[in-house]
């Protein structure tokens, strides 16, 4: 019967140590990397989801969802859109796209709260779409200043959410057509909203 040398039970070891190292550190880093790009309320690079409940890829518009959309982190905690729109830190919140995330949910507590249908993925990609096409004018954009902020509202001509809020309640939850953007230095965003009307 042979038996291994010190040597040879030495690299053993450390082959098996280093085995161990390698596993353990994937699955921390598996682990807490959703933490942290949750506690920050967003990625560098958003992936998109299925809505909950279906099973295509589609929209609920009937549009395939945008896949492809990514927030760049352009520096620390600062994002910019495919369209050029910026998030940044700041509202109550802690960052301006954890703020907008606040219209992915109804709060009965607001008397109006305009509320989008869909995932994040979704509602990044379609205010980047109302943004691209403010830029047309026309008489689907209406555009207001209001002292440093500019207030631009875009009819997309298609069910983006619904009226919510206690008034929204009381009148049946109608749907939003229009995508409200609020920005200042012409492209920093502070919120956006689906709404009925201009």
């Amino acid at each position: 019967m042979t038996t291994a040398s010190p040597r040879d039970n030495s690299r053993l070891q450390w082959a098996f140590f280093t085995a161990l190292t390698v596993v353990g550190l994937a699955g921390l880093l598996y682990s807490t990397t959703p933490a942290l790009q949750d506690q920050i309320g967003l990625q560098s690079s958003v992936q998109a989801q299925e809505p909950a409940g279906t099973a295509s890829s589609k929209q609920q518009t009937g549009t395939p969802q945008d896949k492809a959309f990514r927030l760049r982190e352009i520096r620390a905690n600062v994002f910019e859109s495919p369209a050029g729109l910026l998030y940044l830190p700041g509202s109550d919140e802690g960052h301006r796209i954890d703020h907008v995330a606040q219209h992915l949910q109804d709060n009965p507590a607001k008397k109006l709260h305009g509320v989008f249908e869909g995932d994040r993925n979704r509602w990044l990609a379609t205010i980047d779409e109302a943004w691209r096409k403010s830029a047309a004018g026309g008489p689907l954009v209406k555009r207001q200043q209001q002292n440093n902020r500019t207030v631009t509202t875009v009819n997309l001509r298609r069910r983006l959410g619904y009226v919510g809020g206690s008034e929204g309640a009381r009148k049946g939850q109608p749907e939003c057509r229009l995508v409200r953007i609020v920005t200042e230095n012409r492209r920093e965003v502070i919120t956006a909203y689906p709404v009925q009307a201009f």
